[in-house]
């Protein structure tokens, strides 16, 4: 497919979709360039030229984002970047469950599962809702955003002489506010799904302010740390959804008061659900067997680990239909040595290998 075809096909596709379907994470797929109606093609950052209001030609984002995404020249990469992030940490951290985070290349993304209110989505907009925030308090740190700088606020917390601040602290406060603006800005017309989604997006935030970490460094004669310099830093973002992947599975049900506006444990000895915790509405479904209408496309054909007891297991994940086997050659490095200098050299090796499939 050339580039005239390109850019015709996707002006087509995003001509045809519902604009509610739209979601900003579409940006996460395709990128900065391809997802424009023009078709801008994508280009490495070195080699990027000053664009001139590329978000208004995203269908898929609000008035808002757009405005906000215009507010710096590369502003819109970073976003770009931080829902690729997310979306490719929950296909890792599904790989080996009935959902396994389906993607789509649509302006949805994650599918009709974003119609139910179940704990699935809500990891989905804690987890791309913490992308962005991670991606523009990193560009922040790296000097890639103009109005912004290192967290200074850190020098006010006392380290009982075991240390000095130093160096730049990330600034997560920037990078929270920046993200609450482009992705709450966004939502459901449905007040208590808005609630939903809007708690969600809050806890992804928490998580990543809350796996920061403290690094430091010694200065001092051979080593000896006569002084110690330390900054805040951001974790991995593999960290954040490790920390989210926890939160999911204790996600906390809740229910709606309309008379309140406000969330509320759906039994009342349910624990009042925190900061950090995902909520959801209602029960998933057993994401065994094929159902487009609500996201589910089955577990047929997926491998499976036989010899597991965990959650991968072909008993589990192939919901009791049973499994096939098939035996594969397979090729990998091996006699393996270390050249002067400076290189490894292996052989390739084949062998036979099984691997198991649902039924």
């Amino acid at each position: 497919m050339d580039y005239y075809q390109l850019t015709i096909l996707i002006t087509i596709i995003l001509g045809m979709l519902n604009r509610s379907e739209a979601q900003w994470w579409y940006l996460g797929v395709v990128g900065p360039y391809t997802a424009t109606e023009y078709g801008i093609e994508q280009k490495p950052k070195e080699a990027r030229s000053k664009r001139a209001q590329p978000c208004e030609d995203m269908p898929f984002l609000g008035a808002r984002q757009k405005e906000l995404c215009n507010q710096g020249e590369f502003i819109i990469d970073v976003i770009s970047e931080g829902a690729a992030m997310a979306i490719s940490e929950c296909l890792i951290q599904f790989k080996d469950r009935r959902w396994n985070c389906s993607t789509f290349d649509t302006t949805d993304v994650f599918g009709k599962i974003l119609t139910l209110g179940v704990k699935e989505k809500s990891f989905v907009y804690s987890i791309t809702s913490g992308g962005v925030m991670h991606a523009v308090t990193n560009a922040c740190a790296r000097g890639e955003i103009g109005n912004c700088g290192c967290d200074t606020s850190v020098y006010n917390r006392d380290t009982k002489n075991q240390f000095q601040w130093g160096g730049c602290s990330h600034n997560p406060d920037f990078g929270a506010r920046f993200a609450r603006e482009f992705v709450d800005s966004k939502n459901a017309d449905e007040p208590s799904e808005t609630k939903m989604n809007l708690w969600n997006n809050e806890a992804g935030r928490q998580m990543v302010k809350k796996e920061m970490k403290t690094l430091c460094k010694c200065h001092g004669v051979s080593a000896s740390c006569a002084i110690k310099i330390c900054w805040r830093s951001l974790a991995g973002f593999n960290e954040v959804g490790d920390a989210l992947k926890i939160s999911y599975d204790g996600a906390k049900e809740v229910k709606y008061n309309p008379r309140r506006d406000v969330l509320k444990p759906a039994q009342k000895h349910y624990a009042k659900p925190t900061k950090q915790d995902l909520v959801y509405f209602s029960e998933s479904p057993n994401f065994c067997d094929y159902d487009p209408s609500v996201g589910s496309l089955g577990t047929a054909g997926r491998a499976c680990n036989r010899t597991s007891q965990g959650l991968d297991s072909c008993s589990l994940l192939c919901c009791g239909r049973g499994f096939y086997s098939q035996v594969k050659d397979v090729e990998e490095d091996c006699n393996c040595k270390f050249v002067w200098c400076c290189t490894v050299e292996c052989d390739k090796c084949r062998r036979k290998q099984e691997f198991n499939y649902c039924k």
